[in-house]
């Protein structure tokens, strides 16, 4: 698979995204592109734009989800669990190594905040029984942007190295558990 590059393929690749296309992502996350002062501030907005479109179809459906319960907890509760798993594309967006930095930690700030925002105005709109409201809350704090795996490989492994040099005496000794 060729990486996309130029500015043309760029925006091809994240118009199609932004439209619902999940292929997309894997052009994305191998492709590179360097910011000159002439293309910096236009391949920022088509980013945005792509992310936006993204995120709005993800709301829609996840709102469509919600209309169809039968008022029962359990649909909420599956509701909530496929709307956390279809964020994962979103995150995977957001977590690109191809983004310039200040870009990704913008997004990935802006996914944060939809997602708290998100879990207020469900809270808010919970009006059963305190057994049932208490349910529902606990659904609801679960319910939060998903990790990667790559990432969470990667910070296992960074982890494991750390607690097995914590796991040696001062004299040499290695402490098994």
């Amino acid at each position: 698979m060729a990486s996309i590059s130029t500015y043309s393929e760029w925006v091809t690749t994240l118009d199609r995204f932004g439209n619902g296309d999940d292929t997309a992502l894997d052009l994305i996350k191998t492709g590179y592109f360097v910011l000159d002062s002439g293309t910096a501030q236009r391949f920022y907005t088509i980013v945005e734009h792509a992310y936006k479109k993204r995120k709005q179809i993800w709301l829609d459906n996840f709102q469509r989800s919600l209309q169809l319960q039968k008022g029962r907890l359990e649909d909420l509760e599956i509701a909530l669990r496929n709307g956390k798993q279809n964020l994962l594309i979103l995150m995977r967006f957001v977590s690109s190594e191809c983004l310039p930095q200040d870009l990704k930690k913008t997004l990935q700030k802006d996914l944060n905040d939809f997602i708290e925002e998100i879990k207020k105005s469900i809270k808010s709109k919970v009006t059963t029984t305190n057994s049932l409201r208490e349910k529902t809350i606990i659904w609801l704090n679960s319910f939060s942007l998903p990790k990667i795996q790559q990432e969470e490989l990667e910070n296992k492994s960074s982890t494991l190295k750390k607690d097995e040099l914590n796991l040696f005496s001062p004299k040499g000794r290695k402490i098994i558990f």
